[in-house]
């Protein structure tokens, strides 16, 4: 048996929403990028890989509202699984509930027997094997049991099936332990690590009342996908082997070192590695990510290292890190800077952050932003210290920045004798 899964697809995704894309104008272009991933997902399926069965464990929608434009899309590609005979088991996701619906209701109610909708826990038997499924359910949503409990009760029925029919396990929760979606931790920057340090530190799901990975085990699955956190990851069991399939395109830059795509799951391969029977199939059509982080000859440089024929039309941050001297340099220089990344890569989303070193430095900036507002200048006393700033990050001999320095100096107080 040949299985697709595909979880955490987040069609309507959700961030950086007032950019539209280029290709459909109409739609949000973090939306078109997730929809584009989906796609390309399901046109592998049928064109290479031929699956038995294409299973979604959770999270078509980033939020139960989806666009007309958005379930149109879907239904779509739905409908081309179906003509190629590939029947599609999805079950329902946390963000695709809202407390007493969700979104997949319509799809549900056409009552079609290739697509099945799994609201509640369900064991299906599929060519010799037992699917347990265990979706998050609006009874949790409603907080009327905890998906703990839930796991719990659906662990007993599993049990009772016990028939020695090999089975495989699909579910949408969280599991302690494992890694996140890595978003900002107010608590660890609020302790001094920088917001770019804790965007990239791992962060682990640490909830007590979660389902444990020993609990995993208990099962008595041979393998275990999951769906809800977004990093492709394999956890650490004992006897199954047990991962989050990840989504299939990046969301933001915390995802920028992440490698996205689906997990294929083949009864007839050949054991290898950790995933034994399993293998991750990368979508190589990510959207271009780039991130350029430090002071302003930092970040020229490692712009121009990169291969910009991949990062076309990519998304863009620059993070400014240094002292306030050289954020002058920064400053004067971002326009054309920006410019210069517009021509070569046309990015479809740029922004730009200023992290500046130590309080009596932004004193010291706020001082010389009062003298030019004051006298629409600079002194030399307080240019010159700039100017030797910028010349240490191109001059290597302390001698020769030493001599530059005393040079433009005495050029700089030749030039405005008698001007001041």
């Amino acid at each position: 048996m040949k299985i697709a899964i595909a979880p955490d697809i987040h069609l309507n995704k959700a961030v950086f929403k007032g950019v539209y894309d280029r290709q459909y104008p109409t739609v949000p272009f973090r939306s078109a990028d997730f929809m584009r991933a989906f796609e390309w997902c399901v046109d592998k399926c049928i064109n290479e890989l031929k699956p038995d069965i294409f299973v979604i464990p959770g999270d078509i929608y980033d939020n139960p509202s989806p666009s007309n434009k958005v379930r149109g899309f879907f239904s779509k590609q739905l409908r081309k699984l179906n003509s190629n005979k590939i029947p599609v088991l999805i079950l329902i996701g946390i963000h695709d509930v809202y407390m007493t619906n969700h979104a997949l209701k319509d799809i549900k109610e056409l009552g079609l027997k290739s697509i099945k909708i799994v609201e509640d826990p369900k064991i299906l038997d599929y060519k010799g094997a037992h699917l347990f499924l265990l979706p998050y359910s609006i009874e949790v949503e409603q907080g009327k049991v905890t998906m703990k409990e839930e796991f719990e009760k659906f662990l007993v029925k599993i049990k009772e099936k016990d028939d020695g029919v090999p089975s495989i396990f699909f579910g949408h929760f969280s599991v302690q332990g494992a890694k996140m979606n890595e978003y900002a931790d107010p608590l660890q920057i609020a302790k001094g690590m920088t917001k770019s340090e804790a965007d990239k530190k791992d962060r682990l799901n640490k909830n007590k009342d979660d389902i444990s990975v020993s609990d995993l085990d208990r099962i008595g699955s041979d393998y275990v996908f999951l769906g809800d956190f977004h990093e492709f990851q394999i956890l650490k069991t004992k006897n199954c082997v047990a991962l989050y399939g990840g989504t299939l395109e990046k969301s933001d830059f915390s995802e920028i070192s992440q490698k996205k795509g689906f997990v294929f799951y083949d009864s007839d391969a050949t054991e290898e590695g950790h995933l034994k029977k399993c293998r991750f199939i990368e979508n190589p059509n990510c959207r271009p990510i780039i991130e350029l982080e430090g002071n302003f000859n930092k970040i020229r440089d490692q712009f121009n290292d990169l291969d910009l024929s991949k990062h076309q039309e990519a998304m863009v941050k620059i993070k400014f890190k240094g002292t306030y001297n050289e954020s002058l340099i920064f400053s004067s220089n971002l326009d054309s800077f920006k410019r210069n990344i517009i021509e070569k890569v046309n990015p479809i989303y740029f922004d730009s952050t200023q992290d500046v070193e130590k309080k009596e430095m932004k004193e010291e900036a706020d001082k010389l932003e009062e003298e030019i507002k004051d006298t629409g200048h600079l002194s030399g006393d307080n240019i010159m210290p700039i100017v030797a700033e910028a010349l240490a990050e191109r001059v290597e001999d302390e001698e020769e920045m030493k001599f530059m320095v005393a040079l433009g100096t005495e050029i700089y107080n030749e030039v405005t004798k008698g001007l001041i």
